[in-house]
């Protein structure tokens, strides 16, 4: 629709300058007979673009064919079998660099159950990019973590934001082929902790594919969208996450404490925890909240006022393309237009 609408623009400026400037220069500003079947070709075409339009709008108006139905109800079924709910949601419901406001974003398909959602998040605006996505809850917080999965790169990383690589902890062995992982300064030694020979195993076994962030109490994995949700592929790649790296990731974040924040040395939390588990479950809500430090909650983006920088022209760069396809064709076709109604006056 608007690759047409562009284009309808463009032709009525170019039709109607074409007809000014006739007008103007070769008959001194008077219309004639023998411009009436340019004219008329003029405007049979625009009546044919615009009932094309209207066909246009219609069929892009119809709801899903039976195929794309099938498709749809297979996955709830799947879905709802499984214990999980379809829930779509206009907004983004977890905070993560593929959703970095809870506006701009759309979650369909999304199915949730308890601590757990995945589906397919599309980013709109221009730069729209369409991911498929696991985010799942951890009991406690853990320091920003970023594992860029080296095998769903193109020209360069997939990441949608460029991340510092002076953050950037290298691992020995298959890990640091699979995933580039990026830990906030003076974090590398917390991240070994989450990443245990064992987590890194399971990541490399079963989400090689997938990006991985770890962001406050969520983790998210993602990737670009590849398969149907309708496809077995694509729910034996959540089952894998689900039984093999998240519980995982859960076990660690419920041990994990940030030593750098006051009253959670490993001492005090230690006697607190086994004080709640001897006193039975009900008294396990007094386990202290956890909290990592100010230096750990958020991984540095790679030179941010260039990224603002870049941000505002990228803004700029956008508003002056609409102005070009949209505003200054409508300018020539009104200012052409103009110039034949006067013609037809004088």
């Amino acid at each position: 629709m608007h690759v047409n609408f562009c284009l309808l623009l463009w032709y009525l400026a170019i039709t109607f300058i074409a007809l000014g400037v006739h007008v103007d220069e070769y008959e001194s500003g008077r219309v004639t007979r023998g411009d009436a079947p340019a004219i008329v070709v003029t405007a049979a075409i625009l009546l044919a673009w615009l009932f094309g339009t209207y066909l246009l709008n219609v069929w892009a108006a119809q709801p899903p064919r039976s195929a794309a139905k099938l498709r749809d109800w297979r996955a709830t079924l799947t879905a709802l079998a499984n214990g999980f709910e379809p829930q779509p949601s206009p907004r983004a419901t977890f905070a993560s660099m593929i959703a970095p406001g809870t506006r701009g974003a759309r979650e369909y398909p999304r199915f949730v159950a308890d601590t757990i959602e995945f589906g397919d998040l599309h980013q709109l605006g221009h730069g729209a990019l369409q991911w498929s996505y696991l985010a799942a809850r951890l009991p406690a917080p853990l320091p920003h973590l970023v594992l860029d999965a080296s095998s769903n790169d193109r020209a360069r990383s997939d990441l949608p934001m460029r991340l510092n690589g002076a953050q950037r902890l290298s691992l020995e062995g298959d890990f640091d082929k699979t995933f580039r992982l990026y830990a906030p300064d003076s974090y590398e030694r917390d991240a070994l902790y989450v990443l245990t020979p064992d987590v890194m195993a399971v990541l490399v076994d079963a989400a090689a594919g997938f990006n991985v962030e770890i962001l406050d109490d969520t983790v998210v994995f993602f990737t670009r969208v590849t398969d149907d949700l309708a496809e077995p592929a694509r729910w034996q790649g959540v089952h894998e996450l689900l039984t093999r790296v998240v519980p995982r990731l859960i076990a660690r974040a419920r041990q994990y404490r940030d030593e750098r924040v006051a009253g959670q040395d490993t001492p005090r939390v230690a006697a607190t925890i086994s004080a709640a588990i001897a006193a039975d479950s009900d008294a396990a809500a007094s386990e202290p909240v956890s909290h990592i430090g100010p230096d750990g909650r958020r991984l540095e983006r790679r030179n941010p006022r260039w990224s603002r920088t870049a941000s505002v022209l990228g803004l700029i760069g956008w508003g002056a393309l609409l102005i070009l396809l949209y505003v200054v064709p409508g300018l020539f076709a009104f200012a052409g237009l103009m110039s034949v109604v006067d013609g037809r006056v004088g």
